[in-house]
């Protein structure tokens, strides 16, 4: 008796298995090459006595593990990151640009754009390293392109890590890339370009055809950058540049894998090859080849990215099958597709596209099946009415009804597969983008459409061109306006925090590392406050990723201690996006123009704003308290820094003092007027010129530790070492942020802890 169907067997499924646990393997565990070598052979050994699936296996995990050791744990990317570890050395480097150079964003001193290269030769201290390793360059001569052999001098160094949670960790996504230090050229004189067509040919011709395509996309739009984002993202997935709030946009509605060329897009592309193949009358078989090359072409042009090539692999699976006459297997196929990669770049594991593609795409052959025939049961006809007698308003009522099934059993299904990743790196929870999706997808099939009819017409009619194109530009705007909409859905999105498996302390606070301009996020009693926001690339690149990963939504406060633009930059931007219930300000007025901007935009907004003086209390929350010591009423200076708010922060026993940027003047004036002035914790700024920290003002805190930042590295090393090692003597421990970075203060009922993000440093108390 058979209690369930027999399956057809899957062989690939296995060796897919069993790559990923050699991959994963080599990653935590770093061998000796030889016994790599000696284990690749012992398990072809046993292949070889006895061919079986364990076996095969057993070789195959082996040999990914050795496969994944020679590219992760050797090689010459990280013998050059040996060298460098001790400090940047200035080489004279000669190779190959191996990506599309890429132009600063932002305004960058002599630099004119950023690529990566490999390696041909290198010299340090006049010693030839001849080396094939990946780096980073930024170059500061005439722009290269793609395969020129250049030469050029500039500083070496490894990549430096994120200084901050939740910033971006680009050094891992790059060291899994195979780059691990960057050079940089400063003067033009040092950078030549050699000769030219030294690249890969293929991705060559891809970047050209993606030029041309994009050109022609581009006709007559060139006044709408929005729509022009928008059709050049679903078209060929460019995404580097589009304005910033339409990535968030993607983000919050869920519809991003419309703008990376994803399965749907290869999906789309194909039905749209069908159409236009079937009038020529063409047999089965060439135009099963033709839509497998025009899918691989297209792959090559939207840059081979993960999910495209595993769709393009998928796709020519499937169609192979067809054209010999064999069933082709769901899983086996998503498996080859994944043995490929993995066999290509054994790296590609790791990759947040690898993983949320093939994730997405189990999941949805797993369950779009099921999600639909549970619908389906909802609009079924009468089981015991023969298919001969269906009406045909009947028949037609249930074609839509399956066809809208299927679609929300793989939009369902799409969902439930990319929650865990949204939730993980975007740290978002999305409800909305079911709607999103459900409104998107077909104006995305539109556009693509629309972008094939225009480059098919281009060497006809550039009056058909320009026809397409506007007819694009009007679905480009549906498509905003649907994004728009959904976003703006009651609970469409959510910024969620990664769960704690233990409680969290009475009150935390997360002094940021933004290199000059001051930013603390406190979070005391479930109520979120920023203390000052940096300028706007700052806090764009990290308090605003901080205070998402923290799942902060709104913020219970916003204190700005004073006008500086380093501090408060960005403060409408952070009102904008995090509504602050209420906003704190020195009552003193300074000469600040960011402040004064800053004042026109809420009076023109009608939001006010709390001012507080010497003296006033401000509470965050049921468990903590911000009391006010300085500036008083009336008092005169000159520098913005100098009227900056100080607060004493009180928790429980433990007390933090909070300087901003405070100098010499307004220490002085603490120390003359201010009683109670003692503190477990001295949070100060620099500033440049100016003398904070001194020995009488350190003896009436009394800190334990001090958390002191580095103004921006802007300032000679020795005196800030200086000042460590007599604050050291009067037994304060010292977290500098030039080399802690952000420095987390967690506070409990029995004392409190202060952790270094970069380095690791620990400082753990009790209570007094």
């Amino acid at each position: 008796m058979k209690f369930w169907p027999s399956q057809p067997r899957q062989p690939i499924v296995g060796l897919a298995i069993a790559a990923i646990f050699g991959i994963v393997g080599a990653d935590h565990f770093e061998l000796p090459l030889p016994w790599v070598c000696g284990a690749v052979a012992v398990a072809m050994f046993m292949v070889l006595c006895r061919p079986a699936a364990f076996t095969c296996g057993i070789f195959c995990a082996a040999l990914f593990f050795e496969l994944h050791t020679l590219r992760h744990w050797q090689g010459d990317a990280r013998w050059l990151a040996g060298i460098l570890a001790h400090g940047p050395r200035v080489v004279h480097a000669t190779g190959i640009v191996r990506s599309e150079p890429q132009k600063p964003v932002t305004w960058s001193g002599s630099m004119t754009c950023r690529f990566v290269l490999k390696l041909e030769s290198m010299s340090i201290g006049g010693e030839s390293l001849p080396s094939d390793a990946l780096i980073n360059v930024s170059w500061a001569g005439a722009m290269p392109a793609y395969g020129d052999r250049v030469t050029f001098v500039g500083g070496a160094s490894n990549l430096e890590p994120a200084r901050n949670p939740g910033e971006f960790d680009n050094v891992a996504y790059q060291q899994r890339h195979g780059v691990y230090s960057e050079i940089r050229a400063r003067y033009a004189t040092d950078c030549h370009i050699v000769s030219p067509g030294h690249g890969n040919p293929v991705m060559a011709f891809g970047l050209a055809a993606q030029h041309w395509v994009q050109r022609r996309l581009e006709v007559d739009l060139a006044d709408s950058p929005d729509v022009t984002a928008v059709i050049d993202g679903i078209v060929l997935g460019l995404r580097g540049e589009s304005p910033e709030d339409l990535k968030v946009l993607l983000q919050r509605t869920g519809t991003i894998h419309l703008f990376v060329v994803s399965g749907l897009n290869i999906a789309m592309l194909t039905a749209i090859a069908f159409v236009l193949l079937r009038p020529f009358g063409l047999p089965r078989g060439l135009v099963f080849i033709l839509v497998i090359l025009i899918l691989a072409t297209y792959t090559i042009v939207t840059g081979l990215r993960t999910a495209s090539v595993r769709s393009t692999i998928m796709a020519t699976l499937f169609l192979t099958a067809a054209i010999v006459d064999r069933r082709a297997l769901s899983y086996n196929s998503l498996a080859a597709a994944a043995f490929a990669i993995l066999l290509w770049d054994t790296d590609e594991l790791f990759a947040p596209g690898f993983q949320f593609s093939f994730t997405v795409v189990f999941v949805i052959i797993t369950c779009a099946g099921p999600f639909q025939r549970n619908l389906e049961r909802f609009a079924e006809p009468d089981p015991f009415l023969p298919r001969v007698l269906w009406s045909k308003p009947l028949r037609c009522g249930v074609w839509c009804w399956h066809w809208l099934c299927a679609t929300l059993g793989v939009m369902l299904a799409s969902w439930i597969g990319s929650l865990v990743f949204t939730v993980g790196y975007f740290h978002l929870f999305s409800p909305g983008s079911l709607v999103a999706n459900f409104l998107a997808v077909p104006v995305a099939f539109c556009i693509l459409s629309l972008g094939v009819a225009s480059l098919l017409t281009a060497g006809i009619s550039s009056s058909l061109v320009v026809c397409f194109n506007n007819a694009n530009w009007l679905m480009a705007r549906v498509m905003l306006f649907f994004l728009h909409t959904s976003s703006n859905l009651p609970g469409g999105w959510i910024y969620v925090e990664k769960p704690r498996l233990t409680a969290g302390p009475k009150c935390e606070m997360c002094v940021l590392d933004l290199g000059g301009g001051g930013g603390a996020c406190v979070r005391a009693g479930g109520c979120d406050w920023l203390l000052d926001c940096g300028d706007e690339a700052r806090y764009n690149r990290t308090v605003l990723p901080y205070l998402r990963t923290r799942g902060v939504n709104r913020l219970d406060g916003l204190v700005l201690t004073h006008g500086n633009v380093r501090d408060i930059g960005a403060a409408l931007t952070a009102i904008m996006d995090f509504r602050p219930r209420l906003l704190a300000e020195s009552m003193l007025h300074d000469r600040s123009s960011t402040r004064n901007r800053l004042h026109a935009a809420l009076a023109e907004h009608g939001r006010g704003k709390g001012l507080y003086t010497r003296g006033d209390l401000i509470r965050l929350g049921k468990v903590a308290t911000l009391r006010v010591l300085y500036p008083p009423i009336g008092l005169k200076r000159s520098a913005a820094a100098d009227m900056a708010l100080v607060l004493q922060l009180q928790c429980g026993g433990t007390r933090a003092l909070l300087m901003s940027e405070s100098g010499f003047a307004t220490e002085q004036w603490l120390l003359e007027n201010e009683q109670d002035l003692k503190s477990d914790i001295l949070i100060k700024g620099q500033r440049a010129g100016d003398l904070s920290g001194t020995p009488d003002f350190l003896a009436r805190v009394a800190p334990r530790v001090a958390v002191c930042s580095a103004l921006g590295y802007a300032e000679p090393v020795e005196t800030l070492d200086t000042w460590e090692k007599d604050t050291v003597a009067r037994g304060i421990a010292v977290f500098r942020q030039d080399q802690t970075g952000a420095v987390q203060v967690d506070i409990r009922d029995d004392g409190f802890e202060v952790r270094g993000f970069l380095n690791g440093q620990i400082f753990l108390s009790r209570a007094r």
